[in-house]
């Protein structure tokens, strides 16, 4: 192993690299890259290489602290391969997180660098791979950036949408949600038990609504759930301790013939209605934990009697701060169907789909489920998608079904201790096309 000193420049000598980051305190560090053309900015977003977006050509993040680099993938009008790290989803700084260590390994090189004198960074510049005539080499870098991520981002030509850009550029477009069976398929009434984790060979689920015949007493709710910040678990993985603290939870509801949107949430004057479209009524406002030391749950009952898209979005951005969601006990979506119980509520018989939510980072909001209801059938794709980096949009569905990270002239999320309770600056619109 040969130690480097900041500033240094090493000749490299492999073409692959695993680059990690050796840190004392688990959870508190994450890496990042970014692919930098000869004018020191990205080429475009997708070469920012984080959680949300863990791969580019060459590049791979394969854990919160760790990446492998394989040069002879890295595209040829790439010129420098920058791997940095951020504290800001923590709240903390790097003065915070004592013997901050990066290893660089090939299959003949072992190099260490430990950056000097960390105080009140929230992003560093570790190291960078850099092109030298016909080879590469290590540039020790060991930079703050005490301005945060998003200067960071902005400094390597990152579109960091914090100021209520209404563009979309650069986001993936994932696929719409699988549709379901249509009604002439004949009817299922097979009981539905299921859970949808990220390592679920598929992430969709269905029920099928018309095995209640018609049956007025058959209730659907979907909500969220979670056990609180701070829960603790047995080994077993059952609730020993439910904590407290709220999750902001919207239900961005479209209609399929109008286009029209509107989002249901506990925020006052926004609860919905059963007897209007689209007759959907929220519950209310959950601060967590529930009575009796329950999981604390936000949730809305759903008639549902026509065709109709639903997203069930969380925001962690301005009361909670970015990645706040990774402090909460297994958030997950419950979608339940069945015949009430006393307290008016699908029964201990009725179909269950929990979608258990995946780890939001520095992405402000999450979208853990998109619900379709086509035809009788409700289609769950429980796949948990991302905000776009910095943006405090939103996201929502375009006209034709595809979930959209910042649809133009969407709502924007806002504190809601400074806004009477209300968590975003509108609540109704037209889909975009």
């Amino acid at each position: 192993m040969v130690a480097v000193s900041k500033g240094s420049k090493t000749d490299l000598t492999d073409v692959r690299y695993e680059i990690e980051l050796d840190v004392a305190t688990h959870g508190v560090v994450d890496a990042m890259v970014v692919l930098l053309a000869d004018n020191g900015r990205v080429r475009n977003d997708d070469d920012f290489v984080f959680f949300n977006n863990p791969k580019a050509p060459g590049v791979h993040l394969t854990s919160d602290v760790s990446v492998t680099v394989d040069l002879s993938e890295v595209p040829a009008n790439v010129q420098r391969v920058l791997v940095a790290a951020s504290t800001e989803a923590q709240g903390r700084s790097f003065g915070d997180v004592p013997g901050v260590r990066a290893r660089v390994r090939g299959a003949s090189q072992l190099l260490e660098f430990v950056p000097p004198g960390l105080a009140t960074e929230t992003v560093l510049q570790v190291v960078a791979l850099y092109r030298r005539g016909d080879g590469w080499r290590l540039d020790a870098v060991g930079q703050g950036y005490q301005e945060g991520l998003a200067a960071f981002a902005t400094d390597h030509g990152i579109v960091v949408d914090d100021s209520g850009d209404d563009s979309d550029v650069a986001a993936p477009t994932p696929a719409p949600a699988p549709k379901a069976a249509p009604a002439t398929s004949p009817i299922s009434f097979e009981k539905v038990q299921l859970s949808l984790t990220k390592d679920s060979p598929t992430q969709t689920a269905r029920i099928d609504l018309r095995k209640s015949q018609g049956d007025p007493n058959w209730v659907l709710t979907v909500g969220l759930e979670w056990d609180g910040r701070g829960a603790t678990y047995d080994r077993n993985g059952k609730v020993k301790k439910y904590g407290t603290g709220d999750l902001d939870v919207y239900f961005y509801c479209r209609n399929e013939d109008t286009n029209e949107y509107v989002v249901i949430s506990g925020d006052p004057g926004h609860r919905g209605s059963l007897d209007t479209w689209p007759h959907i009524h929220h519950y209310g406002d959950s601060q967590g934990p529930g009575r009796g030391k329950k999981p604390a749950v936000e949730q809305v009952r759903v008639l549902p009697n026509e065709n109709g898209d639903l997203l069930v979005n969380i925001y962690q951005s301005v009361d909670n701060g970015a990645g706040a969601i990774d402090k909460f006990g297994k958030p997950r979506v419950a979608i339940r169907y069945g015949r009430a119980g006393r307290d008016g509520l699908p029964g201990p018989d009725a179909d269950e789909i929990l979608v258990y939510v995946g780890n939001g980072k520095n992405s402000y909001w999450a979208t853990v489920a998109h619900i379709d209801v086509q035809d009788g059938v409700l289609t769950v794709d429980g796949e948990t998608r991302y905000s776009r980096f910095g943006s405090e949009r939103m996201p929502g569905l375009d006209s034709s079904s595809t979930w959209v990270r910042t649809p133009k002239g969407g709502p924007t999320g806002r504190s809601k201790k400074r806004n009477n309770g209300l968590g975003l600056d509108r609540y109704s619109g037209m889909c975009p096309k």
